[in-house]
């Protein structure tokens, strides 16, 4: 029991209280800490770590106002009585929490929370508090068509459910919660949310043909959820059926309005590539961009690194490296391997991108310009590659008759293609903080909820001294990112700013208890430790 609620005590708790991001966990490699279960693909985190926050209190108060320290001791409160199985008492008080909540994107990303479990009602009333409703108008349609069941739930009926969902979670009780759910089958069995929480109870007791069967049937009764779709792509990954993952991914790619989920489905393109491929090589490739996509950047750098001693011509992998150098801001390094990359290989697409993301930095916009129309003409579709050329242009003042057609495009760029922004902002905009916060909250314009942007605006106003600000993002990351290891992280960041080299050791600690091969506050923390040590000697 221990063991499953540290699992998952987290999402929820750090959502509605502090705590971060990153996108999915190591899939294709075992974790080495054992004392540290990582959660399943299939479920959102509830709650992962209160005895962190516990024994961490002195530092956390340090971190927030007395207010949001409230909220944060109660949402702890409450969600240990949902993990103990008290699913009503915590939904009567998770409705006088949400009262206590005033910001519009906070109460975008609880909505979130509360389908995620179940709480349709509760995200619900979360949504009807938002104040500009129409500034959120695509993210709220969003999440109702990714976690809305189509048959309504009465509140006991969610109540019984979000029940379950802690005696599968908490309690090491999914075979007992299978027995419980099938012996109202005939009641429920045209009920689209009953079917996918079916699923969920097989897929953790491993039975993948009957959660594969499951799942096939809340989608037919629900074909537009599309939050069943993801389960159902979890589920062929866990039973092995990569080549049927890969089918349901490239149809669920297809779906118009795809913002909640971009960012993961991303992720599991790169397990079920990874699985698929038989060129050693390439497999390796699309494990190490499967950490570049969660944004683990000095990770990707060491594995890519690994990979090199092996294979110094591997001129995808030194690509990758490079492009993970570029976005922790070693320009020059960057440089380095992605000359090494275009003289193996003088069509890698990510190759051309980087050159020219170098020659923009240096302010060769000229020739950035040329590569980029290179790259271009190999992916026109490629909306990181139009951002970047239109940038470069602009800067090169030339072509007006180009630009003009170039900003047709990205007025025209799909709603689900908002990442660009984000990946321009870790590339080109390095040198450039006025255009990385743009494109940071362009990113964040288009989907508030995405945390690969959120963290990376936090660190940007960190490093611009600008702390109120920064301050206000983490409260609100708390409850917006989906793993709370990247909120330590954050924390550690405006400690360290602040020059508190104690507690920030304390938060970069706690964020690798969480996620061990997090390896950039790996790096931060060793960094400390000398200074720390010195200074109470």
């Amino acid at each position: 029991m221990k063991k499953m609620r540290k699992k998952i005590i987290l999402s929820l708790f750090f959502i509605l209280t502090l705590c971060p991001f990153a996108l999915c966990d190591n899939l294709l490699e075992p974790t080495t800490n054992t004392s540290q279960t990582k959660p399943s693909i299939n479920y959102f985190n509830l709650a992962n770590i209160v005895d962190s926050f516990l024994t961490n209190e002195s530092s956390q108060n340090e971190a927030i106002t007395d207010e949001k320290s409230k909220i944060r001791k109660e949402f702890i409160s409450i969600t240990s009585k949902f993990n103990q199985g008290n699913a009503k008492v915590a939904y009567n008080e998770y409705i006088s929490l949400i009262e206590k909540i005033h910001n519009d994107t906070s109460l975008l990303a609880l909505s979130k929370v509360f389908y995620e479990i179940g709480y349709f009602s509760l995200g619900d009333k979360a949504i009807e508090k938002i104040v500009y409703k129409n500034q959120f108008y695509d993210n709220i349609l969003d999440l109702e068509a990714s976690y809305k069941p189509k048959n309504n739930l009465t509140n006991e009926e969610e109540i019984s459910f979000a029940k379950a969902y802690a005696d599968i979670y908490f309690n090491n009780s999914a075979d007992e919660t299978i027995a419980n759910l099938l012996a109202i089958k005939n009641q429920y069995s045209k009920n689209d949310f009953y079917n996918f929480f079916l699923s969920r109870a097989y897929l953790e007791t491993k039975q993948y043909n009957q959660a594969i069967s499951s799942i096939n049937k809340a989608i037919s009764l629900n074909p537009n959820n599309i939050n069943y779709q993801i389960a159902k792509i979890d589920i062929l990954i866990k039973a092995k059926k990569f080549k049927e993952a890969k089918k349901q991914i490239e149809k669920t790619e297809k779906i118009k309005l795809l913002l909640t989920f971009k960012p993961k489905i991303e992720i599991q393109k790169q397990i079920v590539l990874a699985s698929l491929e038989n060129d050693s090589r390439d497999k390796k490739y699309y494990i190490a961009n499967k950490t570049f996509l969660e944004s683990n950047f000095e990770k990707t750098k060491k594995d890519c690194a690994n990979i090199l001693n092996f294979d110094k011509e591997n001129n995808k992998i030194m690509s990758l490296y490079a492009k993970s150098e570029l976005a922790l801001g070693q320009i020059e390094r960057a440089n380095v391997y992605f000359v090494n990359s275009y003289k193996l290989e003088k069509n890698n697409f990510d190759t051309l991108i980087g050159l020219g993301d170098i020659r923009y930095l240096h302010g060769d916009y000229k020739n950035a310009v040329k590569i980029y129309k290179k790259a271009y003409k190999q992916d026109k579709n490629n909306y990181e590659t139009i951002i970047k050329l239109a940038t470069a242009q602009r800067q090169y003042a030339r072509y007006p008759k180009e630009i003009k057609k170039l900003e047709l495009l990205l007025d025209k760029m799909p709603k689900n293609e908002y990442i660009a922004y984000y990946k321009s902002a870790i590339s080109i905009a390095q040198k450039n903080p006025v255009l990385k916060e743009e494109f940071l909250k362009r990113a964040l314009a288009i989907n508030p909820l995405y945390e690969n942007a959120l963290g990376e605006l936090i660190e940007l106003h960190l490093k611009n001294r600008n702390y109120k600000i920064a301050k206000n993002l983490i409260y609100n990351a708390s409850f917006t990112l989906e793993k709370n290891y990247y909120y330590y992280y954050l924390c550690g960041l405006y400690n360290q700013a602040l020059n508190n080299k104690k507690e920030a050791m304390q938060f970069f600690k706690t964020s690798l208890n969480l996620n061990p091969s997090f390896e950039i506050a790996n790096t931060k923390l060793l960094k400390l430790i000398p200074d720390v040590t010195s200074e109470e000697i």
